[in-house]
């Protein structure tokens, strides 16, 4: 949002586990480790350095950091020596980063009693990085913390996690990511995104390279075949769905796609649908044609066959056969 400080932004994403962590440090009770969990974009960065301005800000006020005395404004400017940020570029986080954590855990603050250690993408640590981490997180010393953020909970070693305090983050809602997304998605596909993903990095990964807008098209013109009752529907999975299934990521969105448009369906034949309830809203007058046509019992049986697609695939069933054989099934329940 336009002007909105960083801790305005962690109370707006994550706001019971602000709220969770400001009883626990008024209350002198923070552990020291944590392991936040969730999807990118979930605002686990922020969560932490907002844990991190709490600890250190001079001026707390309603159990809030301030965000402008100079403790809070060298944390935001990344230049507090006692808050230790470690990230990576590459796909791993090996031994020597974790050596450079030892080396400031074995020393104390060097400005006050207190240091902060936040570690991102800790899923990339190496299993070497993370034994090596392990007992500093189990006796780390007094006024010691650290902080590991990942999108990938069963990514990290069971040892790890189990001397760690799991935080649990609530997904985006889909009105969130939507406002977060902002111009890098097109209007018309912002709805259709926010039902196939609660990460605003995937968001705009789809959307790259107009995949996205040309998943969606592919979509909408197979489910035009289908409501129609024609076969060559087979021939769109063919033509237009295929070419843009080229990995698992694409194959599981177009598929989570078809369950949309059909779970859209239904609930326009259901009357129970305002446009902010729709994924496909911009394809409406579409949807209407369809539910018009069949009984709500067909549309119901139809939007089942295409949520049970996705256990297909996970089942290592190739994707165009998948698509095939829904396309049949549809077919024949829309009779």
């Amino acid at each position: 949002m336009a002007n909105e400080s960083p801790i305005q932004l962690a109370q707006r994403l994550q706001p019971e586990i602000i709220k969770r962590f400001s009883r626990v440090i008024d209350h002198h009770e923070l552990a020291h480790a944590y392991l936040l969990v969730g999807p990118s974009g979930a605002g686990k960065k922020t969560v932490a350095q907002w844990v991190a301005l709490r600890l250190f800000c001079q001026h707390v006020e309603d159990g809030q950091p301030d965000g402008t005395c100079h403790e809070c404004q060298r944390i935001l400017s990344g230049n507090h020596p006692d808050v230790v940020v470690t990230d990576t570029s590459g796909r791993q986080i090996k031994v020597d980063a974790i050596r450079h954590i030892k080396s400031e855990l074995a020393t104390s603050g060097m400005e006050g009693s207190q240091k902060f250690f936040v570690i991102n993408q800790a899923e990339k640590m190496t299993t070497s990085a993370a034994n090596s981490l392990l007992k500093f997180i189990e006796e780390p010393g007094d006024g010691i913390y650290i902080f590991l953020l990942t999108t990938n909970k069963s990514a990290i070693l069971p040892t790890v996690q189990s001397r760690t305090q799991v935080v649990e983050l609530q997904p985006l809602s889909a009105e969130t990511l939507a406002q977060m997304l902002g111009d890098s998605v097109p209007e018309k596909l912002r709805p259709v995104v926010t039902g196939v993903t609660d990460s605003t990095n995937i968001a705009q990964q789809l959307c790259q390279d107009q995949w996205l807008d040309h998943a969606t098209t592919a979509v909408v013109k197979w489910y035009q075949t289908i409501g129609h009752h024609d076969p060559t529907a087979i021939v769109d999975v063919q033509t237009e769905l295929c070419p843009l299934a080229k990995d698992r990521q694409q194959q599981t969105v177009l598929l989570d796609l078809l369950a949309l448009i059909f779970r859209d369906t239904l609930l326009i034949k259901n009357g129970l649908s305002d446009d902010g309830d729709l994924h496909f809203r911009f394809f409406k007058d579409t949807l209407t044609k369809v539910a018009k046509k069949y009984s709500a019992v067909e549309i119901l049986k139809a939007s089942e066959l295409t949520l049970q697609t996705r256990r297909l695939l996970d089942s290592n069933i190739n994707f165009q056969s998948v698509a095939e054989a829904l396309t049949i099934k549809v077919l024949r329940c829309l009779e």
